[in-house]
């Protein structure tokens, strides 16, 4: 009989351990997120990293056109003025190439034209019979000829020299120009990279270090698609945690989880847990241990001014962390 009330109790001791940790809560540290956002991220630029020198204070409200963001452009804005000079110069060595260009055409076009009057000379003279000429007279006419056939095809030929040449050296000058202005173009676009303008208006948020999970600052360095702020849409609203390796197989979707807002913590709200990833992430801020991204769904009253980055507290009853 001893035996038996033994056992029963041991039995029942198990019985409630086994509920008590069946109604162990889960904890989770979330933030609201917006579906929609104008992202601005670290532009890429000749150098691996840009500084941040400007930037307007987070939770200001941004309106649509306002500057948000200004990157350090001290070398673009050289190379553009660079640019602006050697453009200035290729224009001007572009009109001393056509002014050249056309003196020598007109002296090589002047000096054929000379060549083919001396030619039709030279003709006239060789056609007179030698009947009317002493034979040494008619000898010299017809040498004559020949010299100045020879001298008019090398006036030729020296037009379309010139006239190639100078063809060349224009295009070539012309290029030259296409290129300082394709130049001055990218980096004037460059320039304007270095700039964030809202596109909407909200407020702004800074985004986090990628590697240390601090707050973005003026005068930080980072390297190129980093994100550096966002303003977000007030539509969309959604709360996304990160689950430990081991707490990701007692989540379920559509589980419904209690929820508080550290600006609202008089409120207790609901979620539903809509989305959960499959493969996992390490978060180097956090350490070596890998996490799964879960969004959750709410909807709350009207009366709460909720915005992107609060944070929220999710708690899961009824969840068995040994299961």
């Amino acid at each position: 009989m001893y035996k038996k009330l033994i056992l029963s109790s041991i039995t029942l001791f198990y019985s409630c351990c086994t509920l008590a940790l069946t109604q162990t809560p889960l904890i989770l540290s979330g933030q609201i997120k917006a579906s929609d956002n104008q992202t601005f991220y670290s532009p890429k630029t000749d150098s691996w990293n840009v500084q941040v020198q400007w930037l307007l204070p987070e939770g200001d409200i941004a309106k649509k056109g306002d500057l948000v963001v200004v990157f350090d452009s001290g070398s673009i804005q050289s190379q553009i003025e660079q640019e602006k000079v050697s453009l200035i110069a290729a224009n001007e060595e572009l009109f001393r190439i056509t002014s050249t260009a056309e003196q020598s055409f007109l002296e090589a076009t002047y000096g054929q034209k000379r060549t083919a009057l001396l030619l039709d000379k030279a003709r006239i003279d060789a056609s007179i019979s030698v009947v009317h000429l002493s034979k040494y007279e008619y000898q010299k006419n017809q040498l004559e000829l020949e010299k100045t056939v020879v001298a008019n095809a090398k006036a030729l030929e020296n037009l379309k020299q010139v006239n190639l040449a100078n063809t060349v050296a224009v295009t070539k000058q012309k290029i030259t120009i296409i290129k300082h202005q394709d130049k001055l173009q990218y980096n004037e676009y460059k320039l304007k990279q270095m700039s964030g303008y809202a596109e909407r208006t909200g407020p702004v948020l800074y985004g986090t270090h990628p590697w240390y999970g601090e707050k973005v600052f003026v005068g930080m360095t980072a390297q190129p698609s980093w994100e550096i702020a966002k303003i977000p849409s007030v539509n969309g609203l959604y709360i996304e945690a990160w689950v430990h390796e081991v707490d990701y197989k007692n989540l379920q979707l559509k589980s419904v989880v209690d929820f508080k807002l550290d600006a609202f913590p008089q409120y207790n709200l609901a979620a539903t847990l809509t989305e959960i990833s499959s493969q996992p992430e390490e978060r180097k801020e956090w350490g070596s241990d890998v996490y799964y991204r879960a969004v959750f769904s709410f909807t709350v009253d009207e009366a709460l001014t909720l915005l992107p980055g609060m944070s929220a507290q999710l708690e899961f009853t009824g969840v068995d962390p040994s299961e």
